[in-house]
């Protein structure tokens, strides 16, 4: 029973890895880099929340659609500021700025809230619900609802709206789209805040799980980041398979070793994926097309 217990603990966790990821997947489809500030922009919206909720007293369904657009304008000012001057730089030079960011909002964040953590109260309610020996907390089943309903909602947007066959079509391939009259700007610039939207909602569901600090960022991206890989960067259904698995192995670690195993579980997934599939569990292979 224990074991089922953290199979839908890993299971609510992973969902929101999941949302980490599907933020480092569509900038790495869209610009062609990773964003390793993704991890802090998720620690912009859950401490945007905190301001709001707690601070000014908010109501939960005021709070976080508030929360969610300050992220999404802090995503935007880095986007305007860091990634668009660098869009024709080289590879690296726009991953070190991406470190940059992240460092940047990390210092930021411990300028306004200090070096101390913040325990976030819990959005939908402390009262369990009890089926026979399983005991459900309330944040961990809206965690996966929520997880799993933003995937499904994203899929819809891109695969039906034109908007999003835009944002599909200028990942794929520019200059292609730039001569079919897509305007290649706003459909990275709406990528970009995209992502920051849907880190800002994985950051705020995360935040009662984890005491949350100014550093907290960069402990949610490395997870966020080995979810992506894990999953593929090429695949936006991989991001939420990868944090599922890693959610699930996490929860696991604790039944079948210690909870000092569970930090470091992120880096030996990573590891191995790195060396054993680098492409990703969800990857297929290309047929080479002869021309």
């Amino acid at each position: 029973m224990q074991i089922i217990q953290q199979l839908i603990q890993g299971l609510s966790l992973g969902s929101i890895y999941g949302l980490i990821a599907l933020g480092y997947v569509l900038i790495y489809q869209a610009w062609g880099v990773l964003n390793f500030a993704q991890g802090d922009i998720c620690a912009i919206g859950a401490f945007a929340l905190l301001v709001m909720h707690v601070e000014c007293g908010l109501p939960i369904y005021v709070a976080m659609p508030l929360a969610i657009i300050i992220s999404m304008i802090v995503g935007y000012i880095i986007e305007f500021l860091s990634f668009r001057p660098l869009q024709n730089a080289k590879n690296m030079n726009r991953l070190i700025a991406t470190i940059g960011v992240g460092i940047c909002i990390r210092n930021l964040l411990r300028m306004i809230f200090g070096a101390d953590a913040f325990a976030f109260p819990s959005y939908f309610g402390d009262q369990p619900v009890k089926i026979g020996e399983l005991i459900l907390v309330p944040q961990n089943l809206w965690n996966t609802v929520i997880g799993f309903g933003l995937v499904f909602l994203l899929n819809l947007f891109l695969k039906k709206t034109r908007v999003g066959k835009s944002m599909r079509a200028t990942a794929q391939d520019k200059e292609a789209a730039r001569l079919m009259g897509i305007n290649v700007k706003a459909s990275l610039t709406g990528t970009f805040v995209m992502a920051a939207a849907i880190g800002a909602v994985a950051g705020m569901l995360l935040a009662p799980v984890y005491l949350f600090n100014a550093n907290i960022g960069a402990t949610i991206g490395t997870k966020g980041y080995a979810a992506a890989v894990l999953g593929g960067l090429d695949y936006f259904s991989g991001a939420m398979v990868g944090g599922i698995i890693l959610g699930i192995a996490e929860c696991l670690a604790v039944v079948f070793g210690s909870s000092a195993y569970q930090s470091a579980i992120a880096y030996i997934v990573l590891f191995l994926v790195l060396i054993l599939k680098p492409s990703g569990l969800m990857s297929k292979k290309k047929a080479v097309e002869k021309v």
